[in-house]
């Protein structure tokens, strides 16, 4: 292609731009390059220019299409100048951003500021107490008995006390002196306060607004306890008052409830004397000046704001979520940037403000290490307050001018491949509905069957559905836990993205943070130095390479300071798991929610495989979708195999969500934009009403489900017979019987399906198995000396999440390379080295190459096998492996069964088949309270499923259902009475009734939690040499560095494959060692240590008996 490069670049940035554009092009000018180049020395263009990028560079390309035409690919710098065709101005003018017409239709934005920066003004009063300041200057271990945010409210309540409504209060603080000369405060009004209740239910409703703030910036309030006990969580289910509670209830029954503000061990260690310091303030704080000066300054504000005062009238308590959650936001933001600053920097010292003289000796925060004062707690104050009115003031640039995605050709272009085709019409579809989808929002189904596209088709639909003139913005989240950076970058290849355009949000959690943390919990605070604010963002490593600078032109570089988050920001396009994304709903503590919120603020959404949770994570995946209309954004539901009553439950939650947007917005009620798509067909309405959108949904999986059943049948299944018996003290011999079974069941699928290399016979296989312990059991079974048929070699490799990150991606890595089939070249296959070596390594007639997995083959994954065996957990998890077999060769048509269903799970042969208690579960969809009749597969999979494997028995729900005897019907009953209930439960009670107090307090999240179970932590393995291993807490490690880090290796035993059959071999195996040195190689500059702290990390679950490892099978649990 011919581009052209136009530079405006001044100062230094003028000869770095010269010096790189001058090796690629013909200089024709000043600052005008030409060239002749392919796509890829056009990249390498691109990231010099971007890598050598400061605030004084600005370089645009053209590609000159013809002597008519040119199009703008990219610019690198400061886009300001240039227009958005890329043309360099000859004039400027300049406006204003904050008041352009978007903000116009922000009513609540001037509210959301003022209520926001008056409760960063009291937030941390509480930290003023004696208590308080001896812990942090002194450096004690002592508890607090009840945390500062608590003691904040009780001033903030006494300041409040005796207005009849907000106008008095307000003017009460906009003449701060005099009320408190008059009314000095003493520390007899701190110790006869009550103690144990919050007492705000008899404030007006601005009062309790900033009330709720003050006392939930850390950590959102529970409803009546922290925890629940399984057993209650089951009697609240089915039916409970506490769902019906409103807002005005719940302020009522607010209590400092323990682990919450309140600490019972503190309480119970501390002697009488000690506790009674925290009610003691060591200095009139709020004698400060300064502070005095900001309370009237923003009460005079409250005072003159229409809109706000008009809340205050209007409503006897405020429950309006976008009020609540975007002030929360604004609160917690500019307390998490100023608590970071750190005054060695330069930068970072420029933007503090200054407090009182009087005042310094009083402390919001001190240094970690060495324990003087960081920030005098009026300073703090007064910062936190100055953060939160930048970043509140600057929501209206958050939720619309951040970079966006534009003119991206592969996206915008329709697709001549024939399998691909279906995605031009989903795309004319989307575009025709974009102003409308603006207007009223979107929510999108995607059921297009597996290998066609979905991924890329998603994010056409998506871009279709974004301005033209803006370009597009969203976030794709997956259903996986862990995120590699091999998935991130098949996403990047896939849709032709760079890394500025791409963010990958690699790893999971380093800690289940949707859980309390019961045993930290458990303990006190005095570890945190007063500094809880400033923690991190993000847990995660984000892979991107996006121009922050962006964010400094937009004013955003300062209000949100964590690198990491501001790369998220900064990039259009963001790929993570649900897990991440879902902390702006489920989150109860800290500020892990802020990054997630941001982008569901500022993008839409992309939901790949939702239905692929448990049935136990969905209540979470509906807050989200909720949160997600509430905020404004679009919603895309991916997956080929998505149940009625999962879509009519979530439509009914975005659907709540939007109509409170569009009336923050000034919008009437929505129309909202309801779209289906697949292979087969694409259509769209416009509706409010459920009714409506279930009549179309019915419509749509009515005729895709005759459209499937004319399939020819791509994949068949039969039933593996299996009688085994199980004993715990043999467990061994029943793993090594279910092992020949498997194996014997792989050679009779391999001389069905297998392709022919001169004289040897080869097929790559799928097993998949529920968990990983029985997979490790399965593979030692296996490599200790299974019976194999004669002439055969089994090549064995094991993929499932407890294995390091970066042996887990470049094993898919080669499996994304092997699996990827050609229809019409098969023999291309032999041209993997993996393969080719493999072969040459044994004289076997019959290669067998086995992946055995857990189901994360299932989502995510564009591989193609040949055949493929399931340990049967749902139908939901059959259907989706089914999709994996063949994927890549639509036209091969099944004569005989290429899918195997084991006839009972592992979990109901370790039962010896006992039943009336649930084995279909984690995954699976049995639960006590819906029990299947029988575990027979030939029982719970009806022969008319088996014949022809696609996606009816999930899009289609039985009239009438047979829960007890069919799978299928299971799946459609947990569904129907979780997620699309008539009556009110702890799912739909998120959304219904205006004035609820479900999204102001953690119940919900308590009783529904996502990703329930036992917590992980994240742990780090350094390889010492080839063979040896040192292991650390990952969490260690980044507070305190590795060398000061603790070793855990206790808690490991490095494990070796007792190997005694030569017919099996270990395939696509890694060493870590090697595959650091490899990254060392592409990033000299980096030590191996930080490379390993970077990418050789694994997330397992708590185990009181430690784990084995090997590099080859991952981890487990130890015996």
């Amino acid at each position: 292609m011919m581009v052209t490069f136009v530079s405006q670049c001044e100062k230094k940035a003028l000869n770095r731009t010269r010096r790189v554009l001058d090796a690629f092009a013909n200089r024709i000018g000043d600052n005008t390059w030409q060239t002749v180049i392919t796509n890829e020395g056009l990249h390498a263009v691109k990231k010099l220019l971007r890598k050598t990028a400061s605030k004084s560079t600005a370089v645009s390309c053209h590609w000159i299409r013809s002597r008519s035409r040119s199009d703008l690919l990219w610019m690198v710098g400061n886009r300001r100048k240039f227009n958005e065709q890329g043309i360099v101005p000859v004039n400027f003018t300049k406006r204003n951003i904050l008041k352009n017409h978007w903000e116009n239709s922000w009513q609540y934005a001037s509210s959301i500021q003022i209520m926001a920066t008056l409760g960063a003004l009291m937030h941390d009063l509480g930290k003023a107490t004696v208590g308080f300041q001896n812990k942090l200057l002194s450096r004690s271990k002592v508890g607090d008995p009840y945390r500062h945010e608590w003691i904040s409210l009780k001033i903030f309540t006494w300041l409040v006390k005796g207005c009849e409504n907000d106008q008095q209060w307000l003017d009460r603080l906009s003449e701060i002196d005099d009320y408190l000369d008059k009314n000095r405060f003493s520390d007899d009004i701190l110790e006869q306060a009550e103690k144990e209740h919050a007492e705000i239910s008899h404030l007006p409703p601005l009062a309790q607004w900033l009330a709720w703030l003050i006392v939930s910036h850390h950590r959102l309030p529970p409803l009546d306890s922290v925890f629940i006990e399984n057993k209650a969580k089951l009697r609240v289910k089915q039916g409970d008052k506490k769902l019906k509670r409103s807002q005005k209830k719940f302020y009522e029954k607010l209590k400092a409830h323990v682990y919450w503000v309140k600490n019972k061990a503190a309480i119970e260690e501390n002697t009488e004397a000690t506790n009674n310091k925290f009610w003691k303030l060591a200095s009139p704080i709020m004698d400060s000046p300064k502070w005095r000066s900001g309370v009237k300054r923003w009460s005079k504000k409250a005072l003159a704001d229409n809109t706000l005062m008009t809340l205050a009238d209007e409503q006897d308590t405020i429950a309006n979520p976008i009020l609540l959650h975007l002030s929360r936001l604004s609160l917690m933001l500019g307390d998490h940037n100023y608590s970071s600053l750190d005054s060695a920097k330069k930068d970072h010292e420029k933007r503090r403000v200054k407090g009182a003289e009087g005042f310094k000796d009083l402390a919001a925060n001190t240094d970690r290490k060495t324990g003087v004062i960081k920030q005098p707690l009026d300073e703090h104050l007064i910062g936190v307050a100055k953060f939160t009115a930048e970043f509140a003031r600057k929501l209206p640039i958050v939720a619309n001018v951040l970079p966006r995605l534009e003119k991206h050709q592969p996206l915008e272009k329709h697709t001549s491949i024939q399998r691909f085709k279906w995605q031009n019409k989903a795309f004319d579809v989307a575009r025709k509905y974009q102003q409308a989808s603006d207007e009223n929002g979107f929510f999108g189904v995607n059921m297009a069957s597996t290998g066609c596209g979905k991924t890329i088709g998603n994010a056409r639909i998506m871009y279709a559905l974004s301005n033209p003139d803006k370009g597009a913005r969203f976030t794709i989240a997956l259903g996986l836990r862990i995120l590699t950076l091999q998935t991130g970058q098949s996403f990047r290849k896939d849709l032709k993205l760079d890394e500025d355009q791409l963010a990958v949000l690699v790893g999971g959690a380093s800690k289940d943070l949707f859980h309390l943390q019961e045993e930290q919990d458990r303990q006190n605070d005095s570890k945190l130095f007063g500094s809880e604010s400033a923690e991190s963002l993000l847990h995660e490593w984000v892979d991107s390479d996006a121009n922050i600078d962006i964010l400094h032109e937009l004013g955003l570089g300062t209000v949100v300071e964590s690198k990491s988050a501001q790369a998220l920001l900064a990039t259009p396009i963001v790929s993570c798991t649900v897990d991440h994304i879902i902390q702006a709903s489920e989150s109860k503590r800290g500020g892990k929610y802020i990054a997630p919120m941001l982008r569901l603020l500022s993008g839409d959404l992309i939901l790949d495989e939702p239905d692929d949770f448990n049935h136990e994570d969905l209540p979470a995946l509906a807050r989200l979708v909720h949160l997600a209309g509430l905020f404004g954004a679009k919603v895309l539901l991916s997956s080929a195999t998505l149940p009625p009553d999962l879509v009519s439950g979530l439509f009914e939650a975005y659907k709540t969500g939007r109509t409170l947007f569009n009336q923050s917005q000034n919008k009437p009620a929505p129309q909202v934009v309801c779209a289906w798509f697949d292979e087969n067909k694409s259509q769209a309405v416009q509706t409010f009403a459920t009714e409506k959108f279930n009549e179309q949904q019915q419509i749509f999986s009515d005729k895709r489900a005759q459209f499937l059943n004319k399939q020819p049948a791509q994949r068949k299944a039969k039933i593996l017979p299996l009688k085994l018996t199980y004993s715990y003290e043999d467990e061994q011999s029943f793993y090594l019987e279910l092992s020949a079974n498997l194996l014997e069941e792989a050679f009779s699928l391999h001389q069905q399906y297998h392709l022919q290399h001169e004289d040897k016979s080869v097929s790559i296989g799928l097993i998949r198995i529920a968990n990983i312990k029985n997979i490790i059991e399965i593979a030692q079974a296996v490599y200790s000396g299974v019976a194999i048929n004669q002439g055969v070699h089994v090549h064995l490799c094991c993929y499932h999440a407890s294995q390091v990150l970066l042996l887990r991606n470049s094993l898919e890595q080669k499996l994304d390379t092997v699996l990827k089939r050609d229809e019409e070249a098969p023999e291309a296959l032999f041209a993997h080295a993996e393969i080719n070596q493999a072969l040459k390594r044994s004289s076997a007639k019959h290669h067998i190459f086995i992946v055995l997995a857990t189901p994360v083959a299932e989502v995510g994954r564009d591989h193609d096998y040949d055949w493929a065996i399931v340990e049967p957990s749902s139908m939901r998890s059959i259907i989706q492996l089914a999709g994996r077999v063949w994927r890549h060769r639509p036209h091969k048509v099944a004569d005989k069964a290429n899918i195997s269903v084991m006839q009972y799970n592992i979990a109901s042969m370790k039962s010896n088949h006992q039943i009336g208690r649930p084995v279909f579960t984690r995954p699976g969809f049995e639960t006590e309270h819906h029990l299947l009749a029988t575990h027979d597969m030939h029982e719970l999979m009806p022969e008319a499923l088996r014949e022809k494997i696609n996606a009816s028995a999930r899009i289609i729900k039985a009239n009438p259902l047979q829960p007890e005897k069919q799978l299928a019907d299971l799946e459609q009953q947990v569904m129907q009475t979780t997620m699309n209930n008539e009556n009110l439960n702890f799912v739909n009670a998120y959304w219904q009734r205006p004035n609820n107090s479900h999204r102001s307090h953690t119940y919900l999240q308590t009783l529904s939690p996502f990703r329930a179970g036992s917590l992980q932590e994240t742990w780090l393995v350094i390889p010492e040499s080839e063979s040896a291993f040192d292991f650390y807490s990952h969490e260690q490690v980044m507070k305190e560095r590795l060398s000061k880090a603790s070793l855990h290796n206790k808690n490991f035993t490095i494990s070796s494959i007792d190997q005694k059959s030569s017919q099996v071999s270990p395939w696509l195996t890694n060493s870590l060692f090697e595959e650091l040195e490899k990254l060392q190689n592409q990033q000299p500059d980096k030590s191996l240590n930080y490379l390993a702290i970077k990418y050789a990390t694994v997330s397992l679950r708590e185990s009181s008996r430690g784990w084995r490892f090997n590099e080859s099978l991952g981890f487990w649990p130890r015996k």
